[in-house]
Formats: C-alpha cells, structure tokens, sequence
C-alpha cells in the first residue's frame, strides 16, 4: 500500500504539469488562429468585390440578392469623394447606394470590382483607414466597355462588431 500511494502522486503531477502546460499553449494556438482586424478588413474588401462583380451569366435572382446584400457592408451613413465623377459625390445610406448601384447593374453585362496593394494606414479599435487601388471596368449591353483605375482612402468603422465601409475619397490614378 505505501508503494502504491508515491505512485498515485507521481502520475497525479505529471497530469497537472501536463495541464498547466497544455492550456497555455493551447491558448496561444487558438490566439495566432482568430483573424485580425486587418485580415477582417481585407475579407470585407473582397466581399465588396465579389458584390459588385458581375459576370455576363448573372440571373436576374443572383442581382435580387446582391441588392438584398448591398446595404450590409456600409455604414448608416456612406461619403463619396470621386475626384472627377463629380455626380457621384455626397453622403449616401446603404439602400441609397444600393439604388444607384442597382440602376448600374440593370444596364450592364458585365462589371468588375478590385481592390488591390491595401495598405493600412491606421487601425484602432472602432476606425481604420485603408488606401487601395482600385480597378473598376463593365461592358454594356450594347458592348461597350469602360474602365478606371485609381487610388482611394477608405475608411470603415465597427459599429456593431462588424467592419464597415464608411467613406470612399479619390486620391489619383495609380502611380
């Protein structure tokens, strides 16, 4: 009986040691897994991307459900600062731009969103401001196509947890 009960608390340390080392470890794993609020804002970019894309097979349900969508990935309130599209410029809700975008998409075959080179300029708790190059180009329905390429400033704030675009400003075209 006295060998037995040394043997019992051996194995019960190494179960504790065992334990005490595993939970940390597991804990910095699980850690260095959870997404950034960088590798977030790089997911909503292309989320915003893959929206607004449209390819010349688009059913009219698929464009039903980019409106239904459209609205979530902005602010309450979103600016537009577009350079030389001036038309373009001014404060906007989600479904307003959801509107404009959708009168867009109803005239197009095709259309093409990219942004590409983010770079963070700032990310704090609640804002983050990113520049971007960004590439837009459509065909028509008649076949005419148009393009652009440009850097903007974005900036998107967490209002809810969830990153969201808030305002657009033109830069210049890319270097």
């Amino acid at each position: 009986m006295l060998l037995v009960i040394p043997v019992m608390r051996s194995r019960s340390k190494r179960i504790i040691l065992g334990t005490v080392l595993l939970v940390p470890v597991a804990l910095a794993a699980l850690w260095s897994l959870w997404p950034s609020d960088e590798d977030r804002i790089r997911v909503r970019f292309e989320e915003l991307s893959a929206l607004v894309s449209k390819t010349e097979d688009a059913s009219p349900l698929s464009d039903a459900l980019v409106m239904n969508e459209f609205p979530e990935l902005f602010c309450e309130e979103v600016v537009l600062g577009t350079g030389s599209a001036k038309r373009l410029s001014g404060k906007y809700t989600g479904q307003e731009l959801a509107r404009r975008y959708g009168r867009i998409r109803i005239l197009a075959k095709r259309l093409e969103l990219r942004f590409e080179d983010l770079e963070f300029l700032s990310v704090d708790k609640d804002e983050a401001r990113v520049k971007a190059k960004v590439i837009v180009s459509g065909t028509d329905k008649k076949g005419n196509t148009r393009g652009e390429a440009f850097s903007a400033e974005v900036l998107l704030r967490k209002p809810q947890g969830e990153w969201r675009f808030g305002r657009f400003t033109y830069l210049a075209p890319p270097a």
